[in-house]
């Protein structure tokens, strides 16, 4: 098997109901299983359903700071959009915000956007991506020269490279979600800003 970001040949890590890989290079932990189609869209939506506004409108002014930080945006893209309720959120307070999520658009290298974007936001989207470095590629296509590009996930950073990494992994909680199929760490995150020429800040 080989790392879906550096491409380097990966053995088997860690296996129970899915087998899992780790990339000696770069230490992304990933998998090749998942549910099909029918179950992602029907976890998905699940996951839709049961969001609240309260916490949309959290994310959202959580997501307002971390951008205005580098920038103020002026086309923003919801990268995983789900229901739309984070764009809409956006789209609220002023932002022009464009929804795009996968399960319903399609790939978006085949989105033909007229103007592209200055802001990315994909929260808890990575670690759906089974080739996370394609998908970025994809992301960076749509983005002006000076765009951001903002992820949320949780990290291996807490046992990776550890004596006790497996049972830690184990014991993980966001590996059980069967749509979870790519974990990073600052190694990982590192390697795609080399590949990709990008400065990332943790």
């Amino acid at each position: 098997m080989f790392c879906r970001i550096c491409n380097t040949s990966s053995n088997q890590y860690y296996k129970d109901s899915r087998v899992f890989y780790k990339c000696p290079q770069c230490s992304l932990i990933f998998t090749e299983h998942t549910l099909d189609r029918e179950g992602q869209e029907k976890h998905y939506k699940a996951q839709w359903e049961n969001s609240s506004k309260k916490n949309v409108v959290a994310l959202a002014d959580n997501l307002f700071t971390i951008i205005n930080k580098y920038k103020k945006p002026s086309r923003i893209l919801d990268f995983g959009s789900g229901s739309g309720s984070l764009a809409d959120e956006f789209l609220s307070k002023g932002f022009d915000t464009t929804p795009y999520e996968p399960m319903e658009h399609g790939n978006l290298a085949k989105q033909n956007y007229q103007d592209k974007f200055d802001a990315v936001i994909a929260t808890e989207v990575i670690e759906h991506l089974p080739n996370p470095w394609d998908e970025l590629k994809d992301i960076v296509e749509v983005l002006t020269h000076d765009g951001i590009a903002v992820f949320t996930t949780l990290m291996t950073n807490a046992f990776i490279d550890t004596p006790n990494e497996q049972f830690a992994f184990r014991k993980w909680w966001y590996k059980d979600d069967l749509t979870h199929v790519s974990f990073f760490c600052n190694r990982s995150l590192a390697k795609l800003s080399e590949l990709g020429h990008f400065k990332i800040d943790v």
